[in-house]
């Protein structure tokens, strides 16, 4: 495939790259382990809630922070520090399934949280520091290829493992993950690739930075979209696994399989990557509406195979989209300033996502999933003109300029 094939020409992005695999495949390990111990330790639905709480929380909070270092220190370094800091706290649910406190496990999973949401803006503000511009739309799509293959390898082989084995041993295997991820990390923490953009950061504040997103017509989009798009992603979480477990009363292993089926659905959308060459706004947008579509199509579903197809589709077409936004994100945002504004953007997409996933639980009270899928396809559907509307209103040159010019319009404001 042209993606990995390209790893080959960006020695530094494949660190990245597998380093990421690593560290996504550890954080399904340890979703899995830590909802079955809770269920052990106290079959509560409110701890679970609590432990979801802790697990949406950190992102909305510490996004802008993450997104101010990644714009002030080394960025491979922060990485680097974020996932071997994170390790001793990987192993803190052993002691507390030993111990049966339930405080040690909410402790992990907060810091594990708070690694995460520092971890990714981070990440996503490395990227174009060390890919060729050119490479950027083949490079995101083999960041579908890291949320396809953790979801696989993750979800399945977690559920596998603590079933054949222990709980327990998914929490060991976080850690070492975890240790994996720095050491390959450790290599590019040698590197000067972050000094172009250190010296370009200016003393501009939070408020003067937040501002900037406000005032640029095509941030302003984004940021809609990067809102209203987890209102309807929230809900496909739970009417998935609602989907396995009881339209078609397939249990652990039907979940295990719809998530097996959402990550290829991300690996293959990796490979139309190659194809997208300019439009990438149009394309993103367009591949909307056919997640519509296919929600539409999975409300129909007789047959769990159907729905299985189906959901390939959601997510390949759901990737392609992904594709296109991140890469015009990575072309347009300012080096100096990238890390924040990403940041930024990820407090209010992650604030929805937990809007939504908390409002799924009262819909799928009223409503069968299949009939909560309609509802989802026909709201992407409506995102679809919403979006349109919404670009091409855009001057995108006239926000490209004043992007490149961002102290410049912070200071006149």
């Amino acid at each position: 495939m042209l993606g990995y094939q390209l790893l080959k020409k960006e020695p530094k992005y494949q660190i990245i790259f597998w380093s990421s695999v690593l560290n996504g495949i550890g954080s399904r390990f340890a979703q899995v382990g830590s909802f079955a111990l809770l269920y052990l330790l106290t079959e509560s639905g409110v701890a679970l809630g609590i432990l979801l709480a802790l697990r949406v929380i950190p992102t909305i909070v510490f996004a802008p922070l993450s997104g101010y270092l990644a714009d002030h220190f080394h960025k491979a370094k922060l990485l680097f520090w974020v996932d071997t800091l994170r390790t001793p706290f990987a192993l803190l649910p052993l002691w507390a399934a030993f111990s049966e406190k339930l405080w040690l496990l909410y402790l992990s999973t907060l810091v594990i949280a708070i690694g995460e949401a520092v971890y990714n803006p981070v990440r996503f503000a490395l990227i174009p520091d060390i890919v060729q511009k050119k490479n950027l739309s083949v490079v995101n799509g083999l960041e579908q290829n890291v949320v396809g293959v953790t979801l696989v390898l993750g979800s399945l082989s977690g559920g596998i493992i603590a079933f054949f084995t222990n709980v327990n041993v998914l929490f060991f295997f976080h850690a070492v993950l975890l240790l994996w991820a720095a050491t390959l990390m450790w290599r590019l923490t040698k590197s000067n690739i972050n000094s172009k953009s250190l010296m370009d950061v200016g003393d501009s504040s939070y408020k003067e930075n937040l501002y900037l997103i406000f005032q640029v017509a095509i941030l302003r989009v984004f940021l809609i979209v990067m809102f209203l798009m987890p209102l309807a992603n929230g809900v496909d979480n739970v009417i998935f696994n609602l989907i396995a477990l009881d339209t078609f009363n397939k249990g652990d292993l039907g979940v295990g399989l719809i998530y097996a089926a959402l990550g290829l659905g991300f690996v293959l959308s990796s490979s139309i990557s190659k194809w997208i060459r300019g439009k990438f706004i149009t394309v993103g947008v367009w591949m909307i509406l056919l997640e519509g579509i296919g929600h539409l199509l999975l409300s129909q579903s007789f047959h769990f195979v159907q729905a299985l197809l189906i959901a390939i589709f959601i997510t390949f077409v759901g990737g392609i989209s992904n594709i296109c936004f991140d890469t015009v994100l990575m072309k347009i945002l300012p080096a100096s300033k990238r890390g924040f504004l990403f940041g930024t953007l990820t407090m209010f997409q992650n604030s929805s996502m937990g809007i939504a996933m908390i409002g799924a639980g009262f819909l799928t009270e009223w409503l069968s999933p299949l009939q909560s899928s309609i509802l989802v396809g026909v709201t992407y559907i409506l995102f679809t003109l919403i979006f349109m509307l919404a670009f091409k209103s855009v001057n995108f040159h006239g926000s490209l300029r004043m992007l490149r010019n961002t102290d410049k319009l912070i200071k006149g404001k």
